[in-house]
């Protein structure tokens, strides 16, 4: 659909959107491939457990709403939350006011080990997001918002002002 709410312009041929697509899977790998080895190397942790980290310091304190906004079965999500709680990064405590909710928190090892994750990614995706001026991240951002809104909380919805960094 179009702003406008029309159907999709006929000048959507499929050449475009493979490009489209082979486009996007590039860049992922691209990213992926920067980021993945050092958050391995330095902490022992993938793009996915980085995630969920980021969302808790975020105020996602419930595995549930925490496997809402990432998008993550919480069956997978508790194997992650498993693994994060025994490398001594999150802490599970029962919640105040209702004993049957599992309240999440980082760690002062998780909130270290998140801001050296938050300063290698950084590094690296601002190698490539240099390559733009400040219109085209916007127009960029404003895409991939529009076209894969995030769920409340969630990856990259965050409180974000009109300007980049």
């Amino acid at each position: 659909m179009t702003p406008s709410g029309d159907a999709a312009p006929e000048r959507l041929t499929d050449d475009l959107i493979v490009r489209f697509l082979g486009g996007l899977w590039r860049l992922n790998r691209t990213l992926k491939q920067g980021v993945e080895p050092l958050l391995a190397e330095r902490y022992q942790l993938d793009l996915r457990r980085y995630f969920v980290l980021q969302a808790i310091a975020r105020g996602h304190a419930y595995p549930k709403v925490l496997a809402e906004a990432l998008g993550l079965p919480p069956s997978l999500l508790s194997r992650y939350l498993e693994q994060l709680t025994k490398a001594g990064l999150v802490g599970r405590e029962i919640d105040r006011t209702d004993s049957r909710r599992i309240h999440l928190t980082l760690t002062d090892s998780g909130h270290e080990v998140l801001a050296g994750i938050n300063r290698a990614v950084k590094s690296s995706t601002s190698e490539r997001l240099s390559q733009l001026d400040s219109g085209q991240l916007l127009a960029l951002l404003g895409a991939i918002e529009a076209l894969a809104p995030a769920a409340p909380g969630g990856p990259s919805s965050s409180s974000h002002s009109q300007e980049p960094a």
